[in-house]
C-alpha cells in the first residue's frame, strides 16, 4: 500500500532529449533535477538523447553535464508531466559566451548566467521579415546605432554596446573577430539573415566569455548557419519598394558523419534616391555655385554573400568544424555625400553641394576551423581562423570610414576545458597577427598579440554558483595588460535569482592611431589645422565594470530581467584640437591627434519582459543609457561622434532612453509580426524622439510561405538626404574669438531614414 502512495505522490514525469544545436543527440548525459529542498533525482540520456526522471510537483533545478559539453543550469517548476528540450552547445562553440538553452513545454526557462545575454534566433529574424541583421539589432535597448555617412540605406552602419565608441564593442563571426583594423569597429549594414542562425548579444564583460578581454561594452557575435541532423532546404525570393529584390537559398543536413550547411544570398536595391541634379564646384565669391556639373545621386546596393560550414565527427566527444562566409557589396553613397544648397530645394535637377561621386566597396572573407577532442579528463578545443577586411572608395567620402584600405587578421587558439561535480574549468591561449594597408599610407602596419586566459566555475551551495576568469595579454604595440573578472548568481527562491558581476576590459589603441605622418602630408580643415595625425604614445583603454542583476519568472509563460550597470573607463581616447588655430597656417601647422585623458562613466539600466504561449510571444525591453565624461578639457572631442566633449554632459548620439517591442503571432498557418523601437531625444539622426513600426503577416500552407513585410510605416524621420546644421543642437563648449569657449549651442546634421517600404516574399521549405 505504500509504494502505491509513493507513486501518488510522484505523480509527474519530467523528460525529454539533450541534443546539439544541430539535433543531434547527446548520450550519457547526466541530467540532474534538484528540489528547493535540495534533495536530488538524476538521468542518463539514452543513445537517442532521451531521458525521464518521476518528480513530485515544485519548483526544480535543472544541470545538465556531458563530456565536450558546457554544463547547463536551469530554474523550472513542475506542476504536470514535463516535456524538457535542452540544446548543450560543445566547448567548440562558435559563441563569444558559451550557453546552452533548455525550453519547458515549448517555453524558455529561467536561466542562471551571471551577466545579461540576449540571443536573437533566426527563427524571431524572419517572423519579423527581416532580411539584414541590423534591422533586429536595432530593437536592442543597450545597443546604439552611428551613421558616420548619413542615414541613407546605403550608407555604413555601425553598433555599439553601453556606450558612445563603436570600437570598444566586439564584433565577431562565430567567435572570431571581424573589427576593422582601421576604424576598430565593422559596418554590418549588409549582413543579410539567410546565412545566419542567430545573434547572440553579450552585454557587459562576462568572465566566462572566451575572447579575451579587448572589449567595454560588450560583444555581438553572429552566429552562422549550422548543420542539422535531418535534412533541410529552403529558397526565397522577394520583390520591394524602391527596387529592391532579394533571392537566397540555403541547405542543411548530416551524410554520415559529415554535417553541412550552405547559404548564398543576393540582394539588390535600386534605391530610395535615383534623380540627375547639377553640382557646385569652384564656387565665387557672392555665388555658392560659380560653376556647375551634371550629377547622378544614387543610393543603389548590390551585395552577395555565400557561406559553407561543415562538421566531420569523429566520435561523440570529437568533431572538426570548417566554416567559409564570404560578403562583397557595392554601394552608390552619392546621396549620402552630397546635400542640397537649399534645403527645401531636394528634386531632379536642384543644385546640390559635396565631393560628388562616390562609391563605396566592401568585401569580408572569414574562415575558421576549429574542434575538439579527449585529453586526459577533458575536452582540447583548437581553433585557427583567417579575415580580410577590405574597403574601396572610388571618390572621397567625409568620414575615416570612407579610406580604402585592407585588413587582415589570423588567429591560432589553443584550451582545454574539463567538467567535474560542482563546477568546471578551462584554460588556454591564442596568437594574433594583424596588419593594415591604407590608402596613402606607404608603410604597412602590423601587430602580434599574445591571449592567455584561465576561466573557472564552482557551486558551493545547491543555490550559488560562482564565475571567476583571468586574462592577459601583450600587444607588440604598446606592451602587456591584465584583467580580472568575478560573477555570481543566486537562487532567493526556485523561481527568482539575484545576479552580481564586476571586471575589468580595455580598448587597444588602432594601429593607424599610432603612425605619425609629416605634417605636411595631411589635410588641412578651414583653421589651418593638420587633421589625421597619429601619437605613438597612445595608451589602450581601462575600464572597471559593476552589474547588478535580477531574474523572476511569474508563471510558465512570463519571465522578467532586470539589469543595472557602471562602467569607469579610465585614460579613454580622444581627439586633442588646438584651440584658438587660425589661418594662414603655421610652419609646421597645428594638428590634431588623438591622446589618452580625462575619465568617463557609462551606467544604465535593462528591463525586459517576455511572454509566450503557444501560439502568441512577446517581448518588451526598455534601456536607460547615461555617458558622459569628467576631467576633460575643452581642446578635445570624440572620435566618433565629432561633437566637442563636456565634464558630466550626455554624449552626442547616445539617447538617454530606447526601447524595443517585438510580437509574434502563429496559428493555423497564418503567422504575423510586430516590430518596433524607440529613440529618445539625442539620438543618432540628430532628430527628435522617434519611434519606427515594422510588421509583417503572412500565410504558409504546405513547403510554400507567402508574406507582406512593411517597413517604417509611420514614415518616422523620413527624407533623401543629410541636411547640414539642421539636427537638434548640442549643448556643448562652442569656441569664442579670443581662442576662449563657453557654452552654446552647437550645430548638427540632419539625418534620416528611408520611408514607408512593402516587399512581398515568397519562401520553399522542405
Amino acid at each position: 500500500m505504500s509504494v502505491i502512495f509513493a507513486q501518488l505522490a510522484l505523480c509527474c514525469i519530467v523528460s525529454g532529449h539533450v541534443t546539439t544545436p544541430s539535433g543531434s543527440p547527446v548520450s550519457n548525459a547526466v541530467v540532474t533535477v534538484i528540489s528547493s529542498k535540495g534533495m536530488t533525482e538524476r538521468g542518463v540520456t539514452g543513445s537517442d538523447g532521451t531521458f525521464s526522471i518521476h518528480v513530485e510537483r515544485g519548483r526544480y533545478r535543472l544541470r545538465v553535464t556531458a563530456a565536450g559539453y558546457v554544463t547547463i543550469e536551469v530554474a523550472f517548476s513542475v506542476t504536470k508531466d514535463t516535456a524538457l528540450e535542452v540544446e548543450a552547445e560543445p566547448f567548440d562553440s562558435p559563441s563569444l559566451r558559451i550557453i546552452g538553452s533548455v525550453r519547458a513545454n515549448g517555453a524558455s526557462v529561467l536561466s542562471r548566467a551571471v551577466v545579461p545575454n540576449i540571443l536573437v534566433t533566426r527563427a524571431e529574424m524572419e517572423r519579423a521579415a527581416n532580411n539584414r541583421i541590423a534591422q533586429s539589432l536595432a530593437v536592442i535597448p543597450s545597443l546604439t546605432f552611428a551613421r558616420p555617412d548619413g542615414g541613407s540605406d546605403a550608407a555604413a552602419s555601425l553598433i555599439a554596446l553601453r556606450g558612445p565608441d563603436p570600437s570598444e564593442t566586439l564584433i565577431a563571426l562565430d567567435g572570431q573577430i571581424l573589427n576593422d583594423g582601421n576604424t576598430g569597429d565593422l559596418d554590418i549594414a549588409r549582413f543579410p539573415v539567410a546565412a545566419f542562425a542567430g545573434i547572440l548579444v553579450t552585454e557587459g564583460l562576462g568572465p566566462a566569455d572566451t575572447e579575451g578581454s579587448n572589449t567595454i561594452g560588450g560583444a555581438v557575435n553572429i552566429i552562422s548557419l549550422r548543420p542539422s541532423r535531418d535534412p533541410h532546404s529552403a529558397l526565397s525570393f522577394s520583390l520591394g519598394s524602391f527596387g529592391s529584390s532579394e533571392g537566397w537559398v540555403n541547405s542543411t543536413g548530416t551524410a554520415g558523419r559529415l554535417g553541412y550547411a550552405f547559404a548564398f544570398d543576393d540582394q539588390q536595391e535600386q534605391g530610395y534616391v535615383n534623380q540627375d541634379n547639377l553640382l557646385c564646384v569652384d564656387p565665387a565669391v557672392n555665388d555658392p555655385c560659380g560653376q556647375t556639373e551634371a550629377i547622378h545621386l544614387g543610393s543603389t546596393v548590390s551585395s552577395r554573400a555565400a557561406l559553407g560550414a561543415f562538421t566531420w565527427t569523429f566520435s561523440p566527444n570529437a568533431a572538426a568544424n570548417l566554416r567559409i562566409f564570404s560578403l562583397g557589396n557595392m554601394r552608390d553613397e552619392s546621396a549620402s555625400f552630397n546635400t542640397p544648397v537649399d534645403p527645401s530645394a531636394q528634386n531632379a535637377g536642384d543644385l546640390f553641394i559635396g565631393p560628388g561621386p562616390a562609391t563605396y566597396g566592401q568585401t569580408i572573407r572569414a574562415y575558421d576551423l576549429r574542434g575538439q577532442a579527449p585529453l586526459g579528463a577533458g575536452s582540447l578545443v583548437y581553433d585557427f581562423s583567417a579575415s580580410n577586411n577590405d574597403v574601396s572608395l572610388n571618390g572621397s567620402g567625409p568620414s575615416p570610414y570612407d579610406v580604402t584600405h585592407r585588413d587582415k587578421r589570423q588567429t591560432y587558439a589553443l584550451s582545454w576545458e574539463r567538467n567535474f561535480s560542482g563546477g568546471s574549468l578551462a584554460f588556454g591561449g591564442s596568437v594574433r597577427p594583424e596588419s593594415l594597408t591604407e590608402d596613402g599610407v606607404e608603410a604597412r602596419q602590423a601587430q602580434m598579440i599574445h591571449s592567455y586566459f584561465v576561466r573557472a566555475t564552482i557551486e558551493p551551495s545547491a543555490k550559488l554558483r560562482l564565475q571567476a576568469g583571468l586574462f592577459a595579454s601583450r600587444y607588440s604595440t604598446f606592451g602587456a595588460n591584465l584583467d580580472g573578472r568575478l560573477g555570481a548568481s543566486f537562487d532567493i527562491t526556485p523561481t527568482s535569482v539575484v545576479r552580481a558581476s564586476v571586471g575589468t576590459g580595455f580598448r587597444a589603441p588602432l594601429l593607424i592611431e599610432r603612425v605619425v605622418f609629416p605634417p605636411g602630408d595631411l589635410p588641412q580643415d578651414a583653421n589651418c589645422v593638420a587633421l589625421g595625425q597619429g601619437n605613438a604614445d597612445l595608451q589602450p583603454e581601462h575600464a572597471t565594470e559593476y552589474e547588478f542583476g535580477y531574474a523572476h519568472r511569474f508563471n510558465d509563460k512570463t519571465n522578467l530581467d532586470v539589469a543595472a550597470y557602471r562602467t569607469n573607463l579610465r585614460d579613454p581616447i580622444e581627439n586633442f584640437y588646438p584651440l584658438g588655430a587660425n589661418c594662414p597656417a603655421t610652419s609646421p601647422p597645428a594638428q590634431s591627434y588623438p591622446i589618452n585623458v580625462g575619465n568617463v562613466i557609462y551606467q544604465g539600466a535593462e528591463i525586459r519582459l517576455t511572454h509566450q504561449t503557444d501560439h502568441l510571444f512577446i517581448d518588451a525591453r526598455y534601456g536607460l543609457n547615461v555617458a558622459y565624461p569628467l576631467n576633460f578639457p575643452g581642446s578635445v572631442s570624440n572620435p566618433t561622434s565629432g561633437g566637442n566633449l563636456v565634464a558630466n554632459q550626455q554624449f552626442l548620439n547616445i539617447p538617454q532612453q530606447q526601447a524595443g517591442l517585438g510580437v509574434a503571432y502563429d496559428n493555423l498557418g497564418w503567422h504575423a509580426a510586430v516590430q518596433a523601437y524607440l529613440r529618445g531625444k539625442n539620438n543618432e539622426l540628430h532628430q527628435g524622439p522617434f519611434a519606427v513600426l515594422n510588421a509583417a503577416i503572412g500565410k504558409h500552407s504546405g513547403p510554400i510561405d507567402i508574406t507582406l513585410a512593411g517597413t517604417n510605416l509611420t514614415n518616422a524621420v523620413a527624407g533623401k538626404f543629410t541636411l547640414p546644421g539642421m539636427g537638434t543642437p548640442y549643448r556643448g563648449l562652442v569656441e569664442q574669438p579670443d581662442g576662449s569657449t563657453a557654452f552654446g549651442n552647437l550645430p548638427t546634421d540632419a539625418l534620416f531614414l528611408q520611408p514607408a517600404g512593402f516587399r512581398i516574399i515568397v519562401t520553399v521549405r522542405r
